[in-house]
């Protein structure tokens, strides 16, 4: 019983800290948020270069346009990305058995009209993958990785715009 009230006095304790300190939800439902996914329905996502460009493209308009591209954008989000890979773990006879992937990208949110730079940013993501005898193997597992990666840069650009947007509404 003791341990019931405890959790429940520690709770409430903790409700009232973050209330008081002005913490707001990211994704709370009110006229606000509507406000910020209407902005982010508006933003046009350019072309970017590669495969895994494609990928890391298809996996933003997921995020940030799930209903499909903007008749009139008012934004256009530019992406670019680069990708680096090395090997680690390296045995005697010279070979390796397990790689890194690095996944660079740097972003700028732009009013499409204009033209005019509103936001931009740089996001890394890290995975890795074990190699093996199997070349197929090889390829497939490198593909994953960088697919992993691209989706990390997709949520983490997603949120900073979604903060960026909920900013800028809040100051108008």
């Amino acid at each position: 019983m003791w341990l019931f009230k405890t959790i429940a006095i520690s709770l409430m304790s903790l409700n009232l800290f973050i209330t008081g300190c002005g913490f707001q939800p990211l994704y709370k439902h009110d006229a606000t948020s509507n406000n910020i996914l209407k902005e982010l329905s508006l933003i046009r996502i350019a072309p970017i270069e590669d495969r895994i460009g494609q990928r890391l493209r298809n996996f933003l308009q997921d995020d940030i346009t799930p209903r499909g591209k903007p008749t009139n954008p008012s934004y256009e989000l530019i992406v670019k990305i680069n990708k680096t890979r090395r090997d680690l773990v390296l045995l005697q006879d010279a070979t390796s058995t397990f790689a890194k992937i690095s996944l660079h990208a740097s972003y700028t949110l732009t009013n499409f009209e204009t033209g005019a730079a509103l936001a931009s940013g740089n996001v890394t993501a890290k995975t890795g993958f074990t190699i093996t005898q199997s070349e197929y193997a090889n390829i497939s597992a490198e593909a994953e990785a960088a697919s992993r990666a691209s989706r990390e840069i997709s949520y983490d650009i997603a949120r900073r715009l979604t903060l960026f947007l909920k900013k800028a509404t809040s100051n108008n």
